[in-house]
């Protein structure tokens, strides 16, 4: 990895058909204190009445890359995808959702955090659900980081998390132990793209559960920062849901279950490849107190 504040950072934006778009990438070059290190790679799964992205601000290095929203095959397929442009000279990985917005400083502020963890940990992820914010309205102040827990099952599947705000945040010296990972913003050594690609084959629910699990299979160890690095839009006001416009996706859905379940065995079923070696799927139950998968 480069040395210092010169590190290059590989960022990945998938976005289907949201209006947040733009604004988000405004804010993401705007309230970073060096945009210059940032290269910004959008898959922009767009609608025919979609209008053009229009100003995005100040991001030197940005390619975006655009898909007919028709033939998008859902979030993870939009991140694979994303994921196959990191290069040789990519020093650290950053994947986040087309709504956000950010705080000012964040790259640095996220950045030290990471380089604070892997000072006494060998493989550091820096993941977290955001606060939330409205769009055209300002981010609220006065927002709390949060840790993620779990939230729901279908059939049996451990499929959604939720997150509660971290007490006292001001008190504590540094990101906080993570049982869970979030898709929202993922900041981590470039390796980890390598070692933990995005499975295309995952529709949407249980997506962050999985790829968490797999980290942690992997010897990545997850932490939630404790400062607020950012807003998330979580009303779907200004954006499409995929699975409003693709009546196939129940069908991947069910498939993604039976896939979680086999991956969650932890047994050579073919799915062996997409988990690690260093460690288990029962140590990372084990880790988070609770079965991925009930019968």
């Amino acid at each position: 990895m480069s040395t210092g504040g010169h590190r290059r950072v590989f960022v990945q934006v998938p976005a289907y058909r949201d209006r947040e778009l733009a604004p988000t990438l405004r804010s993401l070059g705007e309230n970073a204190r060096h945009p210059e290190r940032l290269r910004v790679v959008v898959l922009w799964q767009r609608g025919e009445d979609d209008p053009d992205l229009g100003d995005v601000g100040a991001l030197p290095d940005l390619t975006v890359e655009t898909t007919p929203a028709a033939t998008s095959r859902g979030p993870n397929w939009a991140r694979s995808l994303l994921q196959q442009r990191a290069r040789a000279d990519d020093d650290v990985t950053l994947v986040i959702d087309s709504h956000l917005r950010f705080v000012p400083g964040w790259d640095e502020l996220a950045l030290g955090m990471l380089d604070d963890l892997g000072r006494t940990v060998a493989k550091p992820v820096l993941t977290a659900y955001l606060p939330a914010y409205l769009p055209g309205s300002p981010p609220p102040a006065g927002a709390r980081p949060f840790k993620i827990y779990p939230l729901e099952r279908q059939d049996g599947v451990l499929t959604r998390l939720t997150s509660h705000a971290l007490a006292h945040p001001a008190q504590l010296a540094g990101p906080v132990r993570a049982e869970y990972l979030s898709l929202h913003f993922l900041l981590a050594p470039a390796a980890f793209g390598r070692e933990v690609p995005h499975d295309p084959h995952v529709y949407f629910f249980g997506d962050e559960v999985a790829l968490g699990a797999r980290a942690f299979t992997a010897g990545w160890d997850l932490f939630h920062p404790h400062r607020v690095l950012g807003w998330h839009a979580y009303d779907r006001a200004d954006r499409v849901p995929h699975w409003d416009e693709h009546p196939g996706w129940g069908a991947d859905h069910a498939r993604t279950l039976e896939r979680l379940r086999r991956l969650f065995d932890d047994g050579d079923d073919g799915l062996a490849a997409w988990r690690g070696t260093a460690r288990s799927v029962r140590e990372y139950e084990e880790r988070i107190m609770t079965r991925l998968v009930l019968r």
